[in-house]
């Protein structure tokens, strides 16, 4: 699914597994990689539209870092889905 005319945005599904640019969500420090368990309303900062999600956090050879998901707010135009939903 695309988001108005940002043709290249994906919005993430449960299951995919994403990646933002430390600038490109709220809030932490360096890349976010995150398995999504929840997605969540979309909301407007600044002109821009963000992403309400929740994930398992990744390590950046994709393991899983903790059991716990946390939420993140995400541009929307940013994020890259890295892999399509995992199968059960």
């Amino acid at each position: 699914m695309t988001l108005g005319s940002a043709a290249t945005s994906t919005i993430p599904r449960l299951g995919d597994v994403i990646e933002v640019s430390e600038q490109d969500y709220m809030y932490g420090i360096g890349r976010l990689t995150l398995r999504v368990t929840c997605v969540g309303d979309r909301v407007r900062v600044n002109d821009d539209e963000w992403l309400n999600v929740e994930g398992l956090t990744l390590r950046a050879d994709g393991t899983q870092l903790g059991q716990n998901p946390r939420p993140a707010l995400v541009r929307i135009r940013a994020v890259r889905v890295t892999s399509p939903p995992r199968s059960s």
